[in-house]
């Protein structure tokens, strides 16, 4: 509302400047951490997992500018800000002038993930992304992230986050070109596609802090501190299997009730999300009884008994391609019955990973067939 402005005027122009920077891999930090009986390696000391830092012996105290440097943290970021401006005649003319202004921005971390790790959850769909979050700053701070409670850390301290979250289809993700992918090097295409996945999951956890008695907030990412194992085990399987007892899926502790004698249909689909074709494949189905003390009965001819074949053939599935298994079984007797399921490639040209033939688990539970009124 200021501009353009007029002779003599002066005009004050506000600029909001938001830093992302990499903290991971801050090897001072780990060990200081370790040093003063923070767990690093996801190992809990005590329990619950919470721990404040103790005092540091005064050795730790190093007054010059690079042991400052050394235990502050703090990156600095220089940049150069360029405006341009024109008026009057020499605007008509397409004429402007441009002024440059470096500024120099210290940057202290907000939040430290000192470390990342997953836990399976009930559908082999989802996990729980376990972040390890230490608090570097002089005043309580407030962490949080979509699905999960907010999480409270006092200064120096160090607490557990556990994330559920949905695992993700990195194979969707945008390709580079295959011009740009010729120019580039095997490391430089790794760095791409993890930049890429990281940003992904980072949409999705959404993760925020807040300092309120300084009443500042911003974003943080766990990008740097991903490994490869911890991407694995969040990405979602190339080959995805849904299971379905009487039309209804099983998945995420679903219990399917039936009637002693009645027949039970069983469904299995796969779906292959893969970019390359896979099978042939055999499935295996094999119930079971757990007693819950570590034994599993498989002996189970007199009380299950499978209408056709226990044991299912899959050709070949082509990428983004489902094929349909459909089988039937009677339960003899009352009880709750496990079924699993195994399955094998057939092609022995090659060995896919085994989280490929992750079925969901199934849980039937066979319940007397209620008498006729009158019988």
């Amino acid at each position: 509302h200021q501009l353009p402005l007029k002779p003599g005027q002066t005009v004050s122009l506000t600029i909001g400047i938001k830093v992302k920077l990499d903290f991971s891999g801050q090897e001072n930090l780990l060990q200081d951490l370790n040093d003063d009986g923070i767990s690093v390696t996801g190992l809990p000391i005590t329990s619950p997992l919470r721990q404040v830092l103790k005092p540091r012996v005064e050795t730790k105290a190093v007054s010059s500018e690079s042991g400052k440097a050394e235990y502050s943290h703090v990156k600095t970021l220089e940049a150069v800000l360029n405006f341009r401006y024109s008026g009057g005649a020499g605007k008509v003319e397409g004429y402007y002038r441009e002024l440059s202004l470096g500024v120099h921005v210290d940057v202290e971390p907000s939040v430290f993930f000192t470390r990342v790790s997953t836990l399976p959850a009930t559908s082999t769909r989802q996990c729980h992304l376990l972040l390890d979050i230490f608090n570097p700053t002089e005043h309580e701070l407030t962490v949080s992230a979509k699905n999960s409670q907010d999480l409270v850390l006092h200064p120096s301290e160090c607490q557990r986050m556990a994330i559920q979250v949905d695992k993700f289809d990195f194979e969707s993700l945008p390709q580079l070109d295959q011009e740009a992918a010729r120019f580039s090097s095997p490391k430089q295409l790794e760095e791409e596609r993890q930049h890429a996945q990281g940003c992904q999951i980072n949409s999705k956890l959404d993760i925020c802090w807040n300092i309120p008695s300084l009443q500042r907030r911003g974003e943080a990412s766990v990008e740097g501190a991903l490994n490869q194992l911890v991407l694995e085990h969040l990405q979602l399987a190339p080959l995805q299997w849904d299971v379905l007892v009487n039309g209804k899926p099983c998945d995420c502790d679903v219990v399917a009730d039936c009637r002693v004698g009645d027949a039970v249909t069983l469904e299995v689909r796969l779906t292959n999300l893969n970019k390359n074709p896979v099978g042939p494949l055999s499935l295996t189905v094999m119930p079971y009884q757990d007693y819950q003390n570590g034994v599993q009965n498989y002996d189970l001819d007199e009380a299950v008994t499978f209408v056709g074949s226990n044991t299912f053939f899959i050709d070949v599935v082509k990428p983004r391609e489902s094929s349909v298994c459909e089988g039937a079984l009677l339960f003899l007797y009352t009880g709750d019955f496990y079924l699993n399921m195994k399955v094998e490639d057939d092609s022995a040209r090659r060995e896919l990973p085994l989280a490929w033939f992750t079925l969901p688990g199934v849980h039937v539970r066979a319940q007397d067939t209620p008498l006729q009124a009158g019988a």
